[in-house]
């Protein structure tokens, strides 16, 4: 599964980030915190949760979470996760999941942190990062420039509508 969001596209298979076509360096330890995160976004996450996924038959102490979790809002910013008082962590940043194929692509599940519903434009603004993906499907490259082009006009009419209003 690859999830998209912000400039980041991470792919959960092979733990590997990427940002605006660059492969960035992520250690095992925080991608495997990222792949839970982005896997169940809406779900709260304990240290006890995140340590026995994460380090399965290990005993580290909860010090660990704490350095991997500052680790993601470095590369993330500090509201990418929410902490909970004595309940754990939450994703926050919206994010698009899909498979590697060209259908799923061009129509991707958007999976919000959030309990408002996505619009369809939304989801269709949504594109993937990584040139090697798009590469692989050739349907989606010839879409993006047009989902470029909806999200400035978009942007266009808002500010028009402000500065009249």
């Amino acid at each position: 599964m690859k999830f998209a969001f912000k400039d980041f596209l991470f792919d959960s298979k092979e733990l590997k980030l990427y940002k605006d076509d660059r492969k960035l360096n992520l250690k095992q330890k925080p991608a495997q915190i990222l792949e839970l995160f982005l896997s169940a976004p809406q779900t709260i996450h304990s240290k006890e949760d995140i340590l026995e996924k994460v380090w399965p038959d290990r005993k580290v102490t909860d010090q660990v979470v704490f350095q991997n979790i500052g680790h993601l809002r470095a590369l993330f910013g500090d509201d990418a996760i929410k902490t909970f008082s004595r309940k754990g962590y939450q994703w926050q940043i919206p994010c698009t999941a899909f498979e590697g194929t060209a259908e799923a692509q061009a129509s991707p599940q958007t999976v919000s942190t959030k309990a408002e519903v996505k619009t369809q434009e939304d989801r269709a603004v949504v594109t993937e990062p990584s040139s090697e993906a798009l590469e692989r499907s050739g349907s989606i490259g010839s879409k993006l420039p047009m989902f470029g082009l909806a999200g400035v006009l978009v942007l266009l009419a808002l500010g028009i509508f402000f500065t009249l209003s």
